[in-house]
């Protein structure tokens, strides 16, 4: 497995950021391209977050599967263009764009996937279905799902409103692509496929009741989609598991890469 920090010029951040890159290549067993799961921190995270706390590479490295993960800083991965945050933007278009120039990894709708935990799981839900036609399925873990509180001027959990106020502005947040609801319904509107959904949240996590409220939406508009909850907080002890429950058994590894061998053969 190989451990690589990569920094480059953003043009959409602009100015240098860096990611971590994980490759199995010492594992690697076929000629095609690696699936790739880009992982989003939360809030107050960093590109590290995902490598110092849980096994995810571990977990990646047993199906062969590249993760790249970037730093979002506390922006929950929305475009800030006053700001020249445009990290929607960096995560759903140049950040796949690049990471394809640079490393053999699969161009394909179906083996490119993005997850994410708490504002990351926010972010990874909103960019997955802002950008359908990159990502075939979403990993979003204890999402931070605060639209609903933030346009009734409900608590925000331990984010104040001044912070909510400049990530979500004061428009009709629920009628937008901010909303990940709203973009669902635009897509099925527009006839578009959307990525495999998978949402899982601890049962002692304060975002619980949010996220439950995703599961009916969805289950409403009939999407097909994973729900899961288990024992757990908002911590990592919970985020770890759900990572290698998803990796191990429910994202669509394999398929693609297989696909794209006998192509190349």
């Amino acid at each position: 497995m190989a451990l690589l920090q990569v920094d480059f010029k953003s043009s959409s951040l602009q100015r240098r950021v860096r990611i971590n890159v994980i490759l199995p290549v010492e594992t690697r067993e076929s000629p095609a391209p690696f699936q790739t799961l880009y992982l989003l921190h939360g809030i107050f995270g960093d590109a590290n977050s995902w490598l110092l706390n849980s096994g995810v590479a571990r977990y990646a490295e047993e199906k062969q599967l590249c993760l790249v993960m970037p730093d979002g800083e506390n922006g929950f991965y929305i475009d800030h263009p006053d700001y020249y945050n445009l990290f929607s933007t960096y995560v759903g278009q140049e950040l796949v764009q690049v990471t394809r120039r640079m490393f053999p990894l699969s161009d394909r709708r179906e083996g490119t996937f993005i997850g994410g935990f708490s504002m990351g799981g926010y972010g990874a839900l909103r960019t997955g279905l802002k950008y359908p036609d990159t990502f075939g399925a979403i990993c979003a873990l204890s999402s931070a799902l605060v639209l609903d509180q933030y346009a009734k001027g409900g608590d925000h959990g331990p984010a104040n409103g001044a912070y909510m106020r400049a990530m979500f502005g004061d428009g009709d947040v629920l009628h937008s692509d901010l909303n990940p609801v709203w973009l669902v319904r635009s897509l099925l509107e527009q006839g578009k496929p959307l990525p495999q959904l998978y949402l899982a949240c601890g049962e002692q996590d304060f975002l619980l009741d949010a996220n439950r409220q995703l599961d009916l939406e969805l289950t409403a508009l009939g999407i097909g989609h994973t729900f899961r909850t288990s024992e757990g907080a908002h911590d990592w002890d919970f985020w770890d598991q759900e990572c290698r429950y998803l990796i191990r058994s429910w994202l669509p590894t394999g398929a693609a890469c297989q696909s794209a061998a006998e192509e190349i053969r």
